[in-house]
């Protein structure tokens, strides 16, 4: 039977943190895939939560992610493989049978992966993005389960690429109304005080200056902000305003 997709786009028209915002307004259960070349990721959903996460990656395989934090020495690791492909195990089996972890330390190991390879996806740029509707098939070992409005604070706040979401707000004089909703909560005490800083009148330039952090900093927190619904463009918003320039040395937005 031929697949039926929600949603097929591209990453440099629509980031994933406002494909995952879109989502979780229906909180259908799925799969998120991102593929770029031959990389692939994949986030799984369910009724408004991120449950798991997978890449075909090695750079942020099980296996890596160990041999980054000395938890699995390079000697240990091609034992472990070798094993692994001729028992035809999965390498955490194998590194239980070794001895190598427990199935705590296992369980814990296995969710940092898995959180580094969904916080890493937020600094795709670029790629097609597909979201297919169905539950998710088979049990993994571990379940995230972090509400996706959680997961797009949390990934924004860790986006390299600042440049980008500036330019997802728009150009240096749009401003911003403030809407009515509970995710605010989510937010700490500072960046709560800094949303009441959006008043409808200061335009995009200054608000990334007034905030708690340095610039780039609040220039996230504002695109959290937009993405989460908690901000509307104004229809007050120049139309022909000047684009924001961000100069990663001085960490400053100038004409």
């Amino acid at each position: 039977m031929e697949k039926r997709f929600e949603y097929r786009g591209e990453l440099a028209v629509t980031p994933l943190a406002e494909v995952l915002a879109t989502i979780n307004r229906y909180r259908v259960p799925g799969v998120l895939s991102l593929a770029r070349e031959t990389r692939m990721r994949k986030i799984y959903l369910d009724d408004g939560r991120v449950i798991f996460a997978t890449s075909n990656e090695r750079e942020v395989s099980l296996g890596m992610y160990l041999l980054k934090e000395g938890i699995l020495k390079p000697d240990a690791a091609r034992e472990a493989e070798s094993r692994r492909t001729r028992e035809g195990l999965r390498l955490g089996q194998v590194l239980l049978q070794m001895g190598i972890l427990t199935p705590e330390s296992l369980n814990q190991a296995v969710v940092n992966q898995v959180r580094g390879i969904l916080w890493g996806a937020f600094d795709w740029d670029k790629g097609e993005v597909v979201f297919e509707i169905g539950p998710r098939k088979g049990q993994e070992l571990v379940r995230l389960d972090i509400s996706i409005p959680e997961v797009i604070l949390e990934g924004i706040r860790r986006t390299t690429d600042v440049r980008h979401i500036v330019a997802r707000l728009g150009s240096a004089q749009t401003v911003f109304d403030r809407t009515q909703s509970s995710l605010i909560s989510l937010f700490t005490a500072p960046e709560q005080k800094y949303y009441q800083v959006v008043d409808g009148r200061t335009p995009l330039q200054k608000l990334c200056t007034r905030g708690p952090g340095s610039v780039p900093e609040n220039a996230r927190i504002l695109y959290a902000f937009f993405c989460l619904g908690l901000l509307r463009r104004s229809r007050a918003s120049a139309p022909a305003a000047k684009k924001i320039q961000y100069k990663t040395e001085g960490g400053s937005l100038g004409n």
